[in-house]
């Protein structure tokens, strides 16, 4: 059994990082309430834009240049992990997802070049051998869209200038504070196919918008935009090829600002994790450590009971 005073040392040094934690918590579920309410705040603009964009469609065959399709040979991926860890499983669920499915499909032949955000993924990708093409941190708690902006622009003018073909996301994405999906979505080209999959992936499962979440294809997509109607000015061509790279833009923001809610929720439950731990550690070494006394006291009194025997 450990000394008392080594058991104290243990106590002292639980109860410090216990308060470390609790601090985190606390700090973690301020920043999760606002992360969270700004990412839902803004599912409905990002879930409009691919909705009307998704309806000009039908309105014309002509396409924009990001929106048409051509031979893969080079695919841009993003994967948008933290800055910090201490978040649990979050940055391992994010690398896991980009691992299944880009690592693991050595068949396909075509080239592929990343983009970090974050600090945790340009460290993964550098761990494996791998130079990220463009790494972009400290977007912040709370990001704005001008933040977000040099990202997508790269991303933009790349596949303009045919530096890739297709452009992959791997990101986080909340559902609940207990819940966190990470999400793989194509993005350029902005077909209507990917158009639906991404309004169906972002809906939320409950409340407003959640019929979208169910959609099981695009013609109930079709069928519930026929409820709209659009006064479309001054012709689809000029209206898609002013949406179009809006919508990449705020597809990427939001990326980002569900990256940061869950970020901030799956720290939130960690440190609370931790520090119930530290208190139930703490309270099974206070235990050990008044059994260690309680024994050392009836030792003592042993002693002093022997010793006047003696006398």
């Amino acid at each position: 059994m450990p000394s008392r005073q080594e058991l104290h040392r243990r106590m002292k040094a639980v109860a410090n990082t216990g308060t470390i934690a609790k601090a985190m918590e606390m700090v973690a579920a301020t920043k999760m309430r606002r992360s969270q309410e700004r990412a839902l705040r803004a599912r409905p603009y990002a879930l409009e834009v691919m909705r009307i964009l998704a309806y000009v469609q039908t309105k014309t065959n002509y396409l924009p240049e990001i929106m048409r399709k051509r031979p893969i040979k080079k695919t841009a991926v993003v994967v948008i992990a933290s800055d910090r860890g201490l978040a649990g499983a979050f940055n391992s669920n994010v690398f896991r997802t980009l691992e299944r499915r880009i690592f693991s499909h050595n068949h396909e032949q075509h080239e592929r070049v990343f983009i970090a955000v974050g600090k945790k993924t340009e460290e993964f990708l550098v761990r494996r051998g791998i130079v990220p093409h463009a790494s972009f941190k400290h977007f912040g708690d709370y990001v704005r869209i001008e933040q977000v902006r040099p990202l997508s622009q790269l991303l933009f003018d790349g596949y303009l200038d045919k530096s890739w073909d297709r452009v992959l996301v791997i990101s986080p994405h909340f559902r609940s504070t207990l819940k966190q999906d990470v999400l793989a979505r194509l993005v350029l080209p902005a077909d209507a196919h990917r158009i639906w999959e991404t309004i169906r992936d972002i809906a939320p499962e409950y409340g407003k918008y959640s019929e979208l979440h169910n959609l099981e294809s695009r013609k109930e997509l079709a069928e519930d935009m026929e409820t709209f109607e659009y006064l479309i000015e001054p012709n689809p061509r000029a209206i898609l090829d002013a949406l179009a790279p809006r919508l990449l833009e705020i597809s990427m923001y939001h990326a980002i600002m569900e990256a940061n809610a869950s970020e901030h929720s799956a720290r939130m439950v960690a440190m609370k994790s931790a520090s119930d731990n530290a208190r139930d550690l703490s309270n099974a070494l206070l235990l050990q450590y008044n059994k260690a006394r309680q024994a050392a006291i009836t030792q003592e009194i042993t002693e002093i009971i022997q010793g006047s025997n003696v006398a």
